[in-house]
C-alpha cells in the first residue's frame, strides 16, 4: 500500500470512528464508543503494518519533533488558561468549576510527565 493511499484509508476510519462515536455518545452507549476507538486504532495499526518501506531522514525527526513541542506546548498552556479562567469565573458559572481545577491539574500533570521523561532521556543518551 502507498501512502497516499494509507492516508485516504486512514482519513476514511477516522471520519468513520467519529460518525459512529458521537451517535453513540447520543444514545447512550460509551461501550459502542469505546469499542469502535479500539477496533480504530487496530485497523490502523494493521493497515500501517502492510504500508510499503517509508525512507525517514533526520529531517522528517526534526519536524516531527519541532511539531510535537509546539501542540505541546500550546495543549497545556490551552488547559491552564482555560481551567485558570473557569475557576476565576466560579461565582458566575459554579457548574464549571470542578472542569477547570480538572484542566489545571492535567497540565500540571502533563508537565510533571515531560520532566520526569526529560530527566529519563537526558541520562539514557547523556547530554
Amino acid at each position: 500500500m502507498k501512502q497516499k493511499q494509507f492516508r485516504i484509508i486512514l482519513f476514511l476510519i477516522v471520519m468513520l470512528m467519529g460518525a459512529v462515536s458521537s451517535f453513540a455518545f447520543s444514545i447512550g452507549s460509551p461501550t459502542l464508543a469505546i469499542s469502535v476507538f479500539l477496533a480504530g486504532i487496530t485497523v490502523t495499526y494493521l493497515l500501517k503494518s502492510k504500508m510499503e518501506g517509508i525512507v525517514e531522514d533526520e529531517r522528517i525527526h526534526q519536524i516531527s519533533q519541532k511539531a510535537s513541542w509546539i501542540t505541546f506546548q500550546i495543549v497545556v498552556i490551552s488547559f491552564a488558561l482555560g481551567g485558570t479562567t473557569l475557576i476565576a469565573m466560579r461565582n458566575s458559572y459554579p457548574g464549571y468549576n470542578n472542569v477547570g481545577f480538572f484542566m489545571v491539574y492535567v497540565s500540571c500533570a502533563i508537565m510533571v510527565l515531560y520532566s520526569l521523561l526529560y530527566m529519563h532521556y537526558n541520562r539514557e543518551y547523556g547530554g
